[in-house]
């Protein structure tokens, strides 16, 4: 049985650091503050489908206030020896992981995700996100440019000044501490916009970074929804850069209406990872791999490996090994530690689920035979599920459902595979097992993809840079090359004697 209701008000009134017996408030100039009486919208607990809180949303004189706060701000932030930078931004780590549990708990709570992951991975990913981009805030360096005799030139880098920030509901508190981190990094301000869905450990992470030393207005933190909140900060003249994790589809809106402002813009958009296992790879560890990457996070990943691509002679035992991993998996409460699948994150998102899977059987679609935990009766919780001999070609197999769903296709040889992955609008990751080193090498250089995983499966480093081809965005985040995603680019020239203007010896 389910923690009971009052119990789970009872853990979110705990680990929230401001008073929600009311509603939760917003977060603007270093404090909390009371939204617009009438202008609320409900928090959500997946896993019962029942309310826990009301939670304020934003209007346009709270987005304006935001934005007056992070213009004053930011110039003095700027100002400041990129090592004292540095020492906030690590003291922002500290604080992370001295409230994980308070953290972790708030996720679980409005998301679903299972408390073992939030609790321990998702806090210390996010803590490293910081730590990572505190040390870059003293080699942002810029370069000396050989140019013609008597003249110097040189390039610096400086912040674009405010960075809006809109991230999704499926890990709400490292996709806001991988917007966070390198904006301020780089000496912007920030206003964040989490998803309605799950805005409370975003809140909390503001308080915990202005206790560790962040000076006021420069991270304020709006909740609404996309089309009003998110709408106006990309409009907003002040806003000079968005960064944006979320579908497609909303992608596609932000990026023409950036397009509209001139403005800078980072999209992490959908995926469609496709899964290879080869006949000679290890079949056990590839099961475990495949199992892990479709449904973990009940499959709301967008690198989620949700098309499964198998060696045609060895798709029958594969497929016996999946099968019986998926029986095992533990469906449940995610408050509980032992549960590893938890609910999709809303009523109505498990419904969009539900109707593909529908849609896929009603192309005659067989899903695998496997002995599936029994659902919960309450919340919105989804069974794993597997199709099998699916045409690649097929809308379930080309569009990203999101959900703990898996198509299965064979292929013959490499050549087909690589197809078969390659044949997507998406180009966010590939994953492939194989114990042959140059095919694994082949895979890679061929894969139309920002990531590429050989023998392994959602390695993440906050070093390493993310991000997609084609239709899975523009930009990149994490690494040294979000640094400069966040900055601008000046050239100074100089002349080491006085002036002389060309026309001065033009002939007669």
């Amino acid at each position: 049985m389910p923690l009971p209701l009052t119990d789970r008000l009872a853990l979110l009134r705990d680990a929230f650091p401001a008073d929600v017996s009311g509603t939760v408030p917003l977060w603007v100039n270093g404090e909390w503050r009371k939204g617009t009486p009438g202008e609320e919208f409900a928090c959500v607990d997946p896993t019962l489908g029942e309310t826990l809180v009301p939670v304020a949303s934003s209007t346009s004189d709270d987005i304006g206030a935001a934005v007056e706060a992070a213009k004053r701000a930011q110039r003095a932030w700027w100002d400041l020896d990129g090592q004292d930078r540095a020492r906030v931004l690590r003291g922002i780590a500290d604080g992370i992981r001295a409230n994980a549990k308070a953290l972790g708990t708030l996720d679980t709570l409005d998301a679903g995700r299972p408390i073992r992951d939030t609790v321990a991975r998702d806090t210390e990913r996010a803590a490293r996100l910081f730590e990572f981009f505190a040390g870059t805030t003293d080699r942002l360096r810029g370069a000396f440019i050989p140019v013609q005799p008597g003249r110097s030139n040189t390039i610096e880098y400086e912040p674009i000044g405010i960075v809006g920030a809109i991230t999704p509901w499926n890990y709400p508190l490292t996709n806001a501490a991988g917007k966070i981190a390198p904006a301020l990094a780089t000496g912007n301000a920030v206003i964040l916009k989490p998803a309605e869905d799950s805005p409370l450990s975003a809140l909390m992470l503001a308080w915990v970074a202005h206790r560790a030393g962040l000076p006021a207005g420069l991270l304020n933190v709006l909740n609404g929804p996309g089309p009003r909140v998110g709408d106006a900060m990309v409009r907003h003249p002040d806003i000079g850069k968005i960064t944006f994790t979320g579908s497609t589809s909303v992608g596609r809106t932000i990026g023409a209406l950036a397009g509209a402002e001139l403005k800078s813009v980072t999209l992490e958009l959908g995926g469609k990872t496709g899964f290879m296992v080869f006949a000679d790879a290890d079949l056990e560890r590839a099961a475990d791999a495949l199992v892990f990457s479709a449904f973990n996070n009940a499959g709301q990943t967008c690198t989620a490996g949700s098309r499964l691509l198998v060696e045609e002679r060895v798709a029958g035992d594969f497929l016996k090994l999946v099968s019986a991993r998926i029986e095992r998996i533990r469906i449940g409460d995610p408050l509980d530690p032992e549960t590893q699948l938890g609910p999709a994150i809303s009523s109505r998102h498990r419904e969009q689920v539900l109707a593909r899977m529908a849609e896929a059987e009603k192309a005659g679609l067989v899903p695998l035979a496997t002995s599936c935990p029994q659902l919960p009766g309450h919340g919105f919780f989804l069974a794993p599920t597997v199709y099998v001999d699916v045409d690649p070609k097929l809308a379930v197999a080309q569009e990203e459902i999101f959900g703990p769903l898996v198509t299965v296709s064979t292929f013959r040889d490499e050549d087909e595979a690589i197809a078969i992955a390659n044949g997507t609008p998406y180009g966010l990751a590939t994953t492939a097992w194989t114990s042959d080193i140059f095919r694994a090498r082949r895979i890679s250089r061929r894969a139309q993809t920002g990531i590429v995983w050989l023998n392994t499966a959602h390695s993440l480093h906050p070093g390493s840079p993310y991000g997609g081809y084609k239709q899975s965005g523009l930009g990149l985040e994490m690494g040294e090359e979000a640094i400069r995603q966040h900055m601008r680019i000046k050239t100074v020239w100089s002349e080491d004697g006085p002036w002389q203007s060309p026309w001065a010896s033009a002939p007669a």
